[in-house]
């Protein structure tokens, strides 16, 4: 969940998006050979949100375009990322998300989305109109913001409030990882180019970081070496979040119909609401297996 993301809390900073032999404005002199990761961090530094699902040449694209269109524009408005139905980029003034499945979730408008937002549980809240016409890449998408913030609020958090937090961070990544290995993971095994063999890299993946978070678990946020092993997750966690973002879940909306994915959001939702959200909650393995159970009952 790794090329490290630029919106991730890890205390670390974004690499630079400048490059030698780039123009006046930080972009490099060859697009091209830009990461993802850098990609994405010169459009968000632009105005450009909701990238989280493009693929590398989407985004290539989109930094060419926003280019040649600031050469020969001063002045002009800078889009927000909302992928358009021809693949480019269009702005769209609020927070819904559009029919084209952009990215959704903690990148809407602040005042808008703030005032629709319905708990779904500790750590789990999105907009009303977000879950309209959502789909579960947009599900999962949101749960991966969800995650890298909780992770700096734990680092961050006081005594009085620090297992709260984590209990909260153990049951997003315990329901997170439960919906991808039921739901989304044999979709992609079945349809992606070496979908076996990359499926197996990230369920590989998601299991050291359930054993992981269950070692943390047991261990209490009091322990000397919690902070350690926390920031050590909180890395593979992100490094895994971003793998999928890059290498799976653009192409599912490519090779999945759009309603299947949007049945499959409301199966994620409902086992949300299934988990439970208090301290008896229990350790991960308990909670994902009250998800497993919930998936399996809302998909009969």
């Amino acid at each position: 969940m790794v090329e490290h993301s630029s919106d991730a809390p890890s205390g670390g900073e974004r690499r630079p998006t400048s490059r030698a032999g780039g123009d006046a404005a930080g972009t490099p002199g060859d697009i091209a050979t830009m990461s993802v990761t850098e990609l994405r961090g010169w459009l968000k530094d632009h105005g450009v949100t909701g990238t989280s699902g493009m693929r590398k040449a989407e985004l290539v694209s989109t930094v060419k375009t926003m280019r040649s269109d600031q050469a020969t524009t001063t002045g002009s408005s800078i889009p927000t990322g909302k992928k358009s139905a021809t693949g480019g980029m269009t702005a769209q003034p609020s927070a819904k998300k559009s029919t084209t499945h952009a990215k959704t979730g903690s990148n809407g408008a602040a005042g808008a989305a703030a005032a629709e937002q319905r708990s779904q549980g500790p750590g789990i809240s999105v907009p009303e109109r977000a879950i309209e016409h959502e789909d579960v890449i947009d599900v999962l998408l949101s749960h991966h913001e969800q995650i890298k913030a909780l992770f700096a609020l734990v680092g961050k958090a006081g005594a009085t409030h620090r297992q709260e937090t984590f209990q909260q961070l153990t049951r997003l990544i315990a329901i997170h990882e439960t919906i991808e290995q039921q739901l989304v993971h044999p979709m992609a095994q079945r349809r992606l180019p070496d979908g076996p063999d990359l499926i197996e890299s990230r369920v590989q993946e998601e299991e050291q970081a359930t054993e992981d978070l269950a070692e943390l678990y047991e261990m209490g946020v009091d322990h000397p070496e919690f902070d350690t092993r926390l920031a050590e997750l909180r890395d593979a966690v992100i490094e895994h979040a971003e793998l999928e973002e890059d290498e799976e879940f653009g192409y599912l909306r490519e090779a999945v119909p759009r309603e299947q994915l949007a049945s499959l959001a409301a199966a994620a939702r409902a086992a949300e609401r299934i988990a439970p959200a208090s301290a008896l909650q229990g350790p991960p393995t308990a909670i994902a297996e009250r998800v497993r159970d919930a998936l399996s009952e809302a998909l009969r």
